[in-house]
C-alpha cells in the first residue's frame, strides 16, 4: 500500500475497531433485545435517503466532474459547479426529510416483514427520529471530502468515521451513566442521540476546517438547470435508483431480519459489522485512493494504463485479504466471545452469531474486489451497467431468501448474499474486460486463483484447529484467549500467504518480504 492507502486503512481500522466497541457496548446494554433490534431497524429510512441523493457514491460522482476543470486549468468553474452541487442537492435531501421525520411509522411498516411487531416498529420510529437529521451534515461532509480527495488531501477525510463512531460511544457511554443514576436505561437513546452530533462534528465541522485548509471557494448559488447539475443528475440517477451490495445488504437484514424470531435483526447485525471490518480497512481503503487517479487515467485517455492499475491493485488486495479471511473465519468463536459476551450478551449468542459470521465471510471476498471494480466503472463515467449488473442480481436473489429462509434459518441471509456478491464480480469482470481490454487482467486472476487455492487448504487447516482447541477456547479466561487469539492470528495470516508463496504468488513473496524487513529492522537486525 502507498502512503495515502496507508492512512486510509490506519483510519478505517480504528473507526472499525471503535464500531466494534460500539457494539460490544451495545451488546452488553441490550444483547440481541427488541430495543436492540428497533435501533438496528432505525437506520433504514436515513439510510434510504442517504442512497436517494447518492451520498455514499458522492466522491464517485463529483470527482470525474471536478477533476475535468482541474485537467482543463478552469478552477473558476470547478468551484461554482461545487457550489452548485452542495447548494440544489442539499435542498433536495432537505425537502425529503420532512416527510420522512412525519411518516416513518408508515414507512418502517411497509418496508418490513411481517414479522415486525408494533411495539418494535414504534421503538424504531423513536430512534430514527433522532438519528435523521445527522443526514444532512453527512451529505454536505461527503462533498467536503470528495473536495479533498481531489486535492490529494486524505488524512482529515479519513477521520469522518473515526469521530463519527467516537460520538456514538460516548453518547452510549453517557447514557448508560445517566441510566445508572436515574434507574432508568438510557444507553441506547444516547447512542441514537450520538449519530447527529457524530455527524455534525466528523462530517460537518471538521470537513469544513479541511476544505479550507484546501482552498475550497463556497458561492450561495443554486442553478438546477446548469448543464452540469444536469450530468451530475444523470451520473446520480442510477446509484439512487439502484441497489449496491452494501445498500442490498443492510436492507435485507433489516427487512427480513425480524422473520427469525425476537433476536433476527440484531444477531445478523453483529455478525455483518465484524465481516463488514475487512472490507473496511482492505477494500475501501484501496478503492478511495485509488480512484482520483482512475478518474485522471481516464481523463487522459490512458487506458492501458488505466487497467494495469485496476489489477494490479486487486491481485495486491486479494492476496493479503484471503489470509485476514481464513484468520477471522477460524478464530470466530474467540472473537464473538472476546467482543461481546458479557452482561445481556450470553453463551448461547455467542454460538449463534460465530455460525452466522462465518457464513458472512465470504460476502467479503465480494465486497472488496467489488469496491475497486464498481469505482472503475464510475471513473469512465459508466453509471448504469454496474448498477444495472448490481441491482438485477440482487432482484434475482430476493426470491431466495423467502425460499431458503425456511429450510436454513437464519444462515439463508449470509448464504444469498455471498452468491449475489460473487456473482456481481464476476459480471463487472467480465463486462470491464470487454469493452476495456485485459491488461494486467490475466496475472491478477492467477495471483487470485492462488490465493483462493490457500484459502480452501487454510479452511481445513482451521477447521482442524477449532475441533482440537473448541473446548480451550470456551472456557480459558478472556485474557489468555485474547494472547492465544493474536498468536494464532499472526501464524495463520503468514501460513496463508507462504502458501501462495509456493503456489507461485510474487504479490505475496513481496508481502512477506516487506513484513520480514520490517521485523528485522524492528530488531535492529537489518539496515
Amino acid at each position: 500500500m502507498n502512503k495515502a492507502a496507508i492512512i486510509v486503512a490506519v483510519s478505517m481500522l480504528l473507526s472499525r475497531v471503535l464500531g466494534i466497541f460500539r457494539e460490544m457496548l451495545l451488546a452488553h446494554a441490550a444483547g440481541v433485545s427488541l430495543e436492540k433490534n428497533a435501533l438496528d431497524l432505525a437506520f433504514m429510512i436515513p439510510d434510504i435517503l442517504n442512497h436517494v441523493v447518492s451520498t455514499g457514491f458522492l466522491s464517485i460522482i463529483f470527482i470525474p466532474i471536478f477533476t475535468g476543470y482541474k485537467v482543463a486549468g478552469d478552477e473558476e468553474k470547478s468551484w461554482k459547479f461545487f457550489s452548485n452541487v452542495l447548494n440544489t442537492f442539499g435542498m433536495i435531501l432537505l425537502v425529503l426529510v420532512v416527510p420522512a421525520f412525519i411518516f416513518m411509522p408508515e414507512l418502517l411498516t411497509l418496508l418490513t416483514t411481517s414479522g415486525a411487531s408494533a411495539e418494535l416498529l414504534e421503538r424504531a420510529t423513536y430512534y430514527g427520529r433522532i438519528i435523521l437529521p445527522g443526514q444532512i451534515f453527512i451529505f454536505v461532509g461527503s462533498i467536503l471530502v470528495a473536495v479533498q480527495h481531489t486535492r490529494k488531501q486524505f488524512l482529515i477525510p479519513s477521520l469522518t468515521g473515526l469521530i463519527y463512531n467516537v460520538a456514538i460511544v460516548g453518547g452510549g457511554l453517557l447514557g448508560i451513566l445517566l441510566g445508572k443514576y436515574s434507574g432508568v436505561n438510557y444507553g441506547l437513546e444516547g447512542f441514537a442521540w450520538g449519530v447527529p452530533v457524530g455527524a455534525f462534528i466528523g462530517f460537518f465541522a471538521l470537513q469544513i476546517f479541511g476544505a479550507k485548509r484546501g482552498g475550497v471557494k463556497y458561492e450561495l448559488i443554486m442553478q438546477p438547470t446548469h448543464p452540469d447539475i444536469v450530468r451530475y443528475f444523470k451520473m446520480m440517477l442510477p446509484m439512487s435508483l439502484g441497489v449496491g451490495s452494501m445498500f442490498g445488504l443492510e436492507f435485507i437484514i433489516r427487512s427480513f431480519g425480524s422473520s427469525f424470531g425476537g433476536s433476527g435483526i440484531s444477531s445478523l447485525n453483529y455478525a455483518y459489522r465484524v465481516m463488514y471490518t475487512l472490507v473496511a480497512v482492505f477494500g475501501f481503503s484501496v478503492s478511495v485512493t485509488s480512484y482520483p487517479d482512475m478518474a485522471r487515467l481516464v481523463k487522459e485517455g490512458q487506458i492501458k494504463e488505466l487497467n494495469e492499475k485496476i489489477w494490479k491493485s486487486l491481485s495486491r488486495m486479494f492476496c493479503i485479504l484471503i489470509p485476514a479471511v481464513v484468520a477471522v473465519w477460524a478464530l470466530s468463536f474467540p472473537a464473538v466471545r472476546i467482543l461481546f459476551e458479557r452482561g445481556a450478551f450470553q453463551r448461547e449468542t455467542t454460538e449463534a452469531i460465530t455460525e452466522i459470521l462465518r457464513w458472512y465471510l465470504p460476502v467479503s471476498l465480494g465486497l472488496c474486489l467489488q469496491a475497486v471494480l464498481v469505482r472503475s466503472f464510475y471513473a469512465a463515467e459508466r453509471m448504469w451497467l454496474p448498477t444495472l449488473l448490481n441491482t438485477g442480481i440482487f432482484a434475482a436473489t430476493i426470491p431466495a431468501y423467502i425460499l431458503l429462509s425456511e429450510p436454513l434459518g437464519i444462515k439463508s441471509v449470509p448464504i444469498v448474499g455471498a452468491t449475489g456478491a460473487l456473482l456481481q464480480v464476476i459480471s463487472m469482470i467480465f463486462m470491464w474486460a470487454r469493452k476495456n481490454g485485459t491488461d494486467g487482467m490475466k496475472n491478477a486472476l492467477l495471483n487470485m486463483a492462488r490465493a483462493l487455492v490457500a484459502f480452501g487448504i487454510m479452511i481445513g487447516a482451521a477447521l482442524g484447529l477449532d475441533h482440537v482447541t473448541g473446548e480451550f477456547v470456551r472456557s480459558t479466561s478472556l485474557v489468555v484467549l485474547v494472547i492465544y487469539s493474536c498468536a494464532a492470528g499472526v501464524v495463520l495470516l503468514c501460513v496463508t500467504l507462504f502458501i501462495q508463496k509456493l503456489l507461485g504468488s510474487k504479490d505475496a513473496g513481496d508481502i512477506l518480504n516487506e513484513l520480514l524487513g520490517k521485523v528485522l529492522r524492528k530488531l535492529k537486525l537489518k539496515k
